[in-house]
């Protein structure tokens, strides 16, 4: 009976953990929704003014508290009407013009949100702003970043463990943080190891000691270390050491470095040894404390007002839609709220009406910037799910293809939340950023981590995926062992192969073809010197090899693009022109003679050169088509969209290209190479050989989420020069081929076979 008795408690108290759990991830759910509606579309002063990162995080930590529908209204009130009151949440909220309507409307303007885009970045491409109200612009404000540098030689320290240790205190605004940091420069410009305290910076006004360790590269050139300042404030620093790990690695030895306690001042008061500066908007200096010296860094802009000539004020837009005072939107947060946001305000040069309670909107700044300090990395389960909450909505009112995604809005953030309650570490929720945006099928999307080098090496392989097999395509080291082209890679570390191709593919967003060639670029990707056992087949015959990695990731491509075939004459009458590094300065010197050769082979399987002044001289007339659009709308859910729209405008140049052109093409071509390839296409400027390009075009607009995070995204609607889609499908060829695991073998490359062959035929 015991037994029973203690069966049903375990059931009833895992019925109550499931039921909490579940009422949460509903508590975040409405919270996101209720985000976005008024972050980017109520336009009241308080809530332009808020730190948004910082309340995602906070916002999440309260709503997570709420134990019923009820007690999650009124936090969600709690929260929002601080800085905008004139939201109503609840069951059946009742809105009443009255509430946004001033006494005497003669001297109020009307104020709403215009997005193009949307504006986070410095791309003029993409801008928000609220008509009628100031907007300050980056003029006469700091530029963000303030260090002190120091640079030895890496020659003695190669192959070795080194530590970097310092002291600090920072005085910092709502944004501002300290770091130290540390980067091994490699030769030919690699960079090897780099961390600069970006996941865990100094926020505190009292001496801390930091410290952090990391391996100096084989050909570590040089190593460069210091500090900096980041945002508003002040930060002081002090008692900066270097050490090397000894022979046994049990004692760390010091490097000589210059002026490590900043004793010693340089000309203008700087650190003597050290490079400060000069920055814009920071000044520097040496001052004593408690009998020593320390550095000392201010933003000199931290408290002051903006500089008039930086604002500006939005009076009139290009949008025929504009919305009226009391258009609302009303949304539906969950089984039981709902919420009725207006998007229009009045307002006076002043500010929107009606105003909200300043005593309250400081306590909450204050309480979110504590609050934002204590969950400042994904380790946190707060700053995981303010994290869904920012992304989810950037996409949610401004991705331009959701009528190509394979999930809703609605399923894509249940999926996120839900994964994010059970994430521990940063890379774990970086993975669950990879699978929130996998299902946008938009090849732009990549998702960074600051000091993530859980991929940072791979094989000194080229792989490819041929005739549903993993197969090495090109070997990048001669020395790396028994490898050879055309073999099948049977298994890595036991996995089977095409499991590993399946599970990569499902954290990389796009086109199948786009996502199966970023699978392949970083199929044996791990940590430096990792061992990978690959098992290879080959005829009948099985090889298992243990080999390493040792090739940065950032330098594969490079290695890669060093075995292309060169560009130039490959015959009397034939050119063969690798677009992916030839430049538009060589075009142009060849142009001559190219336009009198017998057939061109132009080569696009990648990214171009700059170079798509070849275009010029394949067209017959001149073109105006417009195929990039920007959307502009004053209102949510993607709604009453008009376009903003543009083109590239080529006109034809002599001398005239006369000959027999073939472009090759695949999935590899993506963003500015399928711009590119538009043109061949849509204009017929040539014959188009090889596999549909990426499907993924127009210019991104990329954003940062707290926690280290940075994602990039397509922010423009792009199609072909006829209006039809573009997206996903990409340029198709007009004649299709498919690579042989024997051509590979035999290291001939079929599409540029072919290529020669359509000319010579002619």
């Amino acid at each position: 009976m015991r037994h029973f008795a203690f069966l049903f408690v375990m059931i009833s108290v895992s019925l109550c953990v499931n039921a909490q759990t579940s009422q949460q991830q509903k508590n975040i759910i409405a919270f996101a929704k209720l985000y976005g509606y008024v972050k980017y579309f109520h336009p009241s002063d308080e809530a332009a003014a808020l730190d948004w990162d910082r309340f995602a995080i906070y916002g999440a930590g309260k709503v997570l508290q709420a134990k019923s529908d009820a007690e999650l209204t009124v936090t969600l009130e709690k929260l929002f009407h601080t800085f905008a009151p004139s939201v109503q949440i609840g069951k059946n909220p009742v809105f009443k013009k009255s509430l946004i309507t001033p006494a005497d409307k003669n001297y109020y303007k009307p104020s709403f949100w215009f997005h193009t885009g949307v504006g986070f970045s410095d791309n003029p491409i993409y801008s928000s702003v609220r008509l009628n109200r100031p907007q300050t612009t980056k003029k006469g404000r700091p530029s963000g970043f303030a260090p002190f540098t120091q640079a030895i030689e890496a020659l003695a320290l190669r192959g070795k463990e080194i530590k970097m240790t310092g002291r600090m205190k920072v005085d910092v605004a709502e944004s501002g943080t300290g770091h130290f940091w540390l980067r091994v420069d490699r030769a030919d410009n690699k960079m090897g190891f780099f961390y600069n305290m970006d996941d865990k910076p100094a926020i505190k006004n009292e001496w801390q000691s930091y410290e952090f360790t990391g391996k100096v590269d084989a050909d570590a050139q040089q190593i460069y270390f210091g500090g900096f300042l980041k945002g508003d404030g002040t930060v002081w620093a002090d008692d900066v050491k270097l050490f090397e790990r000894d022979k046994e690695g049990d004692l760390w030895r010091p490097v000589t470095i210059k002026n490590g306690g900043f004793e010693t001042a340089g000309q203008g008061s700087y650190a003597e040894g050290w490079f400060t500066g000069p920055v814009e908007g920071y000044k520097y200096a040496i001052n004593p404390s408690d009998d020593n010296k320390i550095l000392e860094i201010t933003s000199e802009n931290s408290t002051a007002q903006p500089d008039p000539s930086s604002v500006t004020i939005t009076t009139a837009i290009d949008y025929k839609a504009s919305p009226e005072p009391g258009e609302v939107v009303n949304a539906q947060l969950g089984t039981n709220i709902e919420a009725i946001v207006p998007i229009v305000l009045y307002c006076t040069t002043e500010h929107t009406y009606p105003t909200g309670n300043t005593e309250n909107f400081a306590i909450l700044k204050k309480e979110m910037n504590a609050f934002f300090n204590e969950n400042r990395n994904a380790t946190s389960l707060t700053l995981r799910l303010g994290d869904v909450v920012i992304a989810w909505n950037i996409f949610k009112h401004f991705f331009p293809y959701w009528n190509n995604a394979s999930q809703s809005a609605d399923a894509i953030l249940e999926k996120a939340v839900a994964r994010s309650f059970t994430d521990q570490t940063a890379l774990a929720f970086k993975e669950t950023l990879l699978k929130m945006t996998e299902p946008l099928n938009d090849g732009h999307i990549w998702v960074g981590l600051t000091g993530d080098a859980s991929n940072a090496y791979t094989l000194p392989v080229q792989f490819d995926w041929v005739e549903g097999k993993v197969i090495v395509d090109k070997v990048l080291d001669k020395n790396v062992g028994d490898v050879q082209p055309g073999d099948i890679v049977d298994q890595i570390d036991g996995k089977s192969a095409a499991t590993i191709y399946r599970d990569k593919m499902s954290l990389i967003s796009g086109s199948p073809q786009w996502k199966s060639y970023r699978a392949m670029s970083n199929f044996a990707a791990g940590v430096q010197n990792s061992s990978v056992k690959i098992t290879l087949l080959r005829g009948d015959k099985t090889i298992e090899l243990q080999l390493n990695r040792d090739l940065l990731s950032g330098q594969y491509g490079t290695a890669v693009n060093n075995l292309r075939k060169k560009s130039g004459k490959v015959t009397d009458d034939i050119y063969y022109l690798d677009l992916n590094t030839l430049s538009k300065d060589t075009i142009d010197s060849w142009i001559h003679d190219l336009a009198k050769a017998k057939g061109i082979i132009c080569d696009l399987r990648g990214y171009p050169n700059s170079n798509h002044n070849l275009i010029n001289h394949l067209l017959k007339t001149g073109e105006d088509t417009k195929w990039m659009f920007v959307a502009k709308t004053a209102y949510p859910n993607q709604q009453k969209i008009e376009f903003k729209d543009y083109g590239w405008n080529m006109q034809p140049q002599q001398p005239a290209i006369a000959g027999k052109v073939i472009f090759i093409t695949d999935g590899r071509a993506i963003s500015y190479a399928e711009s590119y390839m538009g043109f061949i296409k849509d204009f017929k400027l040539a014959t188009i050989i090889g596999q549909p390009t990426a499907g993924t075009n127009g210019n991104v607009n990329p954003f940062t989420l707290p926690g280290g995070y940075t994602i990039s995204w397509t922010g423009m609607l792009v199609k072909n020069h006829d209006g039809s889609t573009h997206h996903i499908k990409g340029i198709v060829p007009d004649i299709s081929l498919q690579r042989t695991i024997k051509g590979v073998a035999e290291g001939r490359d079929e599409f540029y076979e072919k290529a020669v062959q359509l000319i010579q035929e002619q």
